[in-house]
Order: C-alpha cells, then sequence, then structure tokens
C-alpha cells in the first residue's frame, strides 16, 4: 500500500507540475498576444493622428518686433511726385513718393489736402484715407515708399455740395496728428465741403499699388 501511494502521489506531483508549465506557456503567450495588439493600436493611432492633425512644422526666424521699426516721423521723409497721373472713373490718380532720410522706419498712413502757396492757406478738408495693404512697409535710409492719391473730379459734384476751389499744391502729413511731411506742386481744383481726394496704403511698389 505505501509503494502505491508513493506511486500515486509522484504521478499527482508529475500532473501539477506539468499543469503549471502549461499555464506559463499560456500566460507568455498572453502577453505576447497583448503586446503586439498594444503595438498595432499606437500604430494606428500614431498614423491616424498624423493625418487629422498633422506635426506644426518649424518655423525659422524671430517674428519682427515692431519696437525695430518705430514709424517714420515727418522730419525724416520728403515728398515729391513720381510718374504720370492717370483717370479712372472720374477721379485723377498720382502717386506720392516718400523718401526716408532717417533711420530705419515703418511708414504710417498719409493724408493731403489742397494748399496755396501764394496765400499760405488751405483749402479743402483733409483726405480720407483708405488701407488697402495690412502689410507693413519698412523703409531702410535712402528708400522710398509710394503712396496711391486720388483726387476726385470737383465737376462730379453739383456746385452747393462741392464749394471747389483751385489750389497750386498739396500738403501731405502723417494720418494720426497731421504732422506736415511737405508739399507737392500740383495745379488742380478740389471740394472745400466735401473730401473730394484719398490716399491709400504705402507700398514699396513705383506703380503706388
Amino acid at each position: 500500500m505505501t509503494a502505491i501511494s508513493l506511486e500515486h502521489r509522484e504521478a499527482e506531483q508529475l500532473l501539477i507540475e506539468e499543469a503549471r508549465r502549461h499555464q506559463r506557456r499560456r500566460q507568455r503567450v498572453i502577453a505576447a498576444i497583448v503586446s503586439t495588439i498594444v503595438a498595432a493600436a499606437g500604430v494606428a493611432y500614431a498614423v491616424t493622428s498624423g493625418g487629422s492633425s498633422p506635426r506644426p512644422r518649424p518655423i525659422s526666424g524671430q517674428p519682427v518686433s515692431l519696437a525695430a521699426f518705430p514709424i517714420c516721423t515727418s522730419s525724416h521723409l520728403h515728398v515729391s511726385l513720381s510718374g504720370q497721373p492717370n483717370g479712372a472713373a472720374g477721379t485723377i490718380y498720382y502717386t506720392l513718393k516718400l523718401v526716408n532720410n532717417g533711420p530705419e522706419c515703418t511708414v504710417a498712413p498719409v493724408v493731403a489736402r489742397g494748399f496755396n502757396t501764394t496765400s499760405s492757406s488751405y483749402a479743402g478738408p483733409w483726405s480720407r484715407t483708405y488701407v488697402t495693404s495690412h502689410t507693413k512697409t519698412v523703409l531702410t535710409t535712402g528708400r522710398a515708399a509710394y503712396v496711391p492719391l486720388g483726387i476726385g473730379q470737383s465737376v462730379n459734384w453739383p456746385t452747393s455740395l462741392c464749394r471747389p476751389a483751385n489750389v497750386n499744391a498739396i500738403r501731405v502729413a502723417l494720418a494720426g496728428n497731421h504732422s506736415v511731411i511737405g508739399a507737392v506742386v500740383l495745379h488742380t481744383s478740389v471740394c472745400t465741403t466735401t473730401q473730394n481726394m484719398h490716399t491709400q496704403s504705402a507700398s514699396l511698389n513705383p506703380s503706388g499699388v
């Protein structure tokens, strides 16, 4: 009986060991499968997220500091006329040339107003200013910017609404504080009760646009 009991115990022990080996193998197989699934899911997520939300590309250079390009002062600008006038839809377009005689700066919007040099007096209101470009025009020393100046022909308005006056010059100033840059010789007619002149954004293009 003792020998038989020992044989049964040894057999049971062998079965237990074999069962444990099977369990360990099964755990290793399950762990490998889980790792494969997790890795595949990670790759799929990376591909999907990369397609819908691409990584931002690195930007070279630094943002421009506005402090590095202060507004050009009127004393550092010289104004003259550039090129030939052009007519369009009852408006004569001229091009103002602004040369920077000072340090590097940004051209602010400018306005124009009729002026008589003989009496040193203004005629009519300051012009309207249209921002036609939001790109800042930066001038280095000696470089020029160009500003379109449109003068609506006074005959397009009834006399009572325009009250035209002849001038022999146009004064140009900074739009913000009307600090005068200078004057250009121009014989034209301006409205004294209606704004028949307008300026547009400055450009580095000699055509003024």
